[in-house]
């Protein structure tokens, strides 16, 4: 685990915890329950509840967590917190108050378990924060106008062995170096930032262009990969329909061929919109391109995550750009003749 990129996660989650006040609007929803236990009020109790319970549902609809990479979301579940953020937390809670729909003050007890153990959490977060901060550990941020590649390798993938694994890295410097060629016209340098080995992640310095033209190529094979599995899917249900295996067969076609025509179309689109080199190696790269693009996708398959991230260079504010807006001097004013007389 890379202290470095833990502690940014404790500050993403920290950020997070303080702004949607996730303990305080679970707290109302657990004296929402109880109170439904008092005949007298009950009308006004379950008002109260369904108020509290959409107020915890919609701080929870767009959590900063629920958009953690892979390798992020791994560390997190690591150190015990994934089920205290975001769409875990809100699953649980429903599930919780769908189950003891009878008995409502169960489900107070059991959320306000839930609860203390949030709280518990939080305040190891809290905790944490001042102790990176007394022992001077840094927390990865990336700079305005730095970008990173992230790639995360399942042990399994390398059998959890160094060979395999320093095998894989060279066949990584192959794919990543064809991407850099194409939006640079050379190879990259893959400077290493960090390298955390709870799930072997690999964390590269990278130049704008090399990681837009990386990010835009997963992008590409990511959506192939989606509607293939949708097209599996649409074959899985036929197989279970009965259906004969003609009624199905143009469709295997066409799934068979749907990542190689892909991967083909979008390897020329690839150069055609980012190399701006020698035509003579334009063809070349194109290859390239479908031979990393393919092996992409087989890693994909296998469970690897690569995330490009980059910090936008910040805003000039209002005062600033009209200092540097250039003005037109004010027209000048004619003087009106005088009459002396």
């Amino acid at each position: 685990m890379n202290a470095e990129r833990l502690y940014a996660i404790v500050k993403s989650l920290t950020k997070e915890v303080n702004e949607k006040n996730l303990l305080g609007q679970l707290q109302n929803v657990v004296s929402a329950l109880r109170g439904l236990g008092n005949q007298q009020a009950i009308a006004q109790n379950q008002q109260n509840l369904a108020t509290y319970r959409t107020g915890m549902f919609q701080a929870l609809s767009d959590s900063p967590s629920d958009r953690f990479s892979p390798a992020w979301r791994q560390l997190l579940r690591e150190i015990g917190g994934e089920e205290f953020f975001g769409t875990p937390l809100k699953q649980k809670i429903e599930a919780t108050i769908a189950e003891n729909q009878l008995t409502p003050v169960v489900a107070a007890d059991q959320l306000e378990t839930l609860r203390q153990r949030m709280e518990k959490f939080q305040s190891a977060l809290t905790q944490a924060n001042s102790a990176f901060g007394t022992f001077r550990i840094s927390d990865e941020t990336l700079k305005p106008g730095e970008c990173e590649v992230g790639i995360l390798i399942p042990r399994a993938a390398v059998d959890n062995r160094l060979i395999p694994f320093a095998e894989e890295l060279t066949e990584l410097s192959f794919i990543l170096n064809t991407f850099s060629e194409v939006a640079t016209s050379e190879p990259a340098t893959l400077e290493i930032k960090t390298i955390s080995s709870s799930g072997l992640v690999v964390y590269l310095l990278a130049i704008p262009p090399f990681a837009a033209c990386l990010a835009k190529s997963v992008s590409y094979v990511v959506d192939l990969y989606k509607k293939l599995l949708e097209i599996r899917k649409i074959q899985l249900e036929i197989h279970k329909l009965g259906l004969p295996d003609e009624s199905a067969k143009g469709i295997e076609d066409y799934a068979n061929s749907h990542m190689a025509n892909g991967i083909e179309k979008v390897s020329v689109e690839i150069v055609n919109e980012f190399y701006k080199g020698d035509s003579g190696r334009k063809h070349e790269l194109t290859t390239a391109v479908r031979i990393s693009l393919n092996r992409i996708a087989n890693r994909i398959d296998n469970g690897y995550n690569i995330k490009c991230a980059v910090r936008r260079l910040p805003q000039p504010t209002i005062r600033n750009r009209m200092r540097t807006k250039k003005r037109p001097w004010p027209p000048c004013k004619q003087r009106r003749p005088t009459c002396n007389s």
